[in-house]
């Protein structure tokens, strides 16, 4: 995590350039954000955005960071323990808990750069280390692990028409068991 001055007007700005950004993600796509238009819903001017970035990028970074943190505390014990079903449960549930900025930022198919890193991140954690250590083929293991995340995002495409139980349930059965452990007896 990146240290920040403690000085309340450099805190006000931040507050007030991560509350612009937000703004703008949830109007639109990351692709029409511009600097302009974020120091101008701000209040701010460039310069006083420079100060504390290098650019959009590096706001978005600093965001990422944060997610990942985040995440890793809510499925991190979890996963040290190499529980699979207690990490979809913790993650599905932490993605419930998100507010909407963060679930835009992490869904939303034009901010899947911003998922790419999160994800990449996480499983690159030591928390995560032990799942693909044990594995002769690590990339197909991250791949399956990527695939909770979009049976999560494609639930709520499909406007969360199943029970968040039996999401989670499925998914479990799915990941743990494979396509056995989901079919109808």
């Amino acid at each position: 995590m990146r240290e920040r001055s403690k000085d309340l007007r450099v805190r006000r700005t931040i507050a007030s350039i991560r509350k612009a950004f937000y703004e703008l993600v949830l109007e639109g796509n990351y692709s029409d954000i511009s600097i302009t238009d974020l120091t101008d819903r701000a209040g701010i001017n460039r310069k006083t955005f420079y100060l504390h970035y290098s650019g959009l990028d590096d706001l978005v970074a600093e965001i990422e960071e944060e997610i990942v943190s985040d995440i890793l505390e809510k499925i991190g014990d979890e996963a040290e323990k190499l529980n699979m079903a207690g990490c979809i449960a913790n993650f599905y549930q932490y993605m419930e808990d998100c507010n909407e900025i963060q679930q835009k930022l992490l869904c939303d198919d034009h901010y899947s750069f911003f998922y790419d890193a999160v994800t990449d991140t996480v499983l690159r954690s030591k928390q995560f280390t032990k799942f693909f250590e044990m594995t002769q083929y690590p990339s197909i293991v991250r791949s399956y692990t990527v695939a909770i995340t979009c049976i999560y995002r494609n639930w709520l495409k499909d406007k969360k028409k199943i029970p968040f139980d039996t999401l989670v349930s499925q998914t479990c059965q799915l990941i743990e068991h494979g396509y056995s452990g989901v079919v109808k007896k």
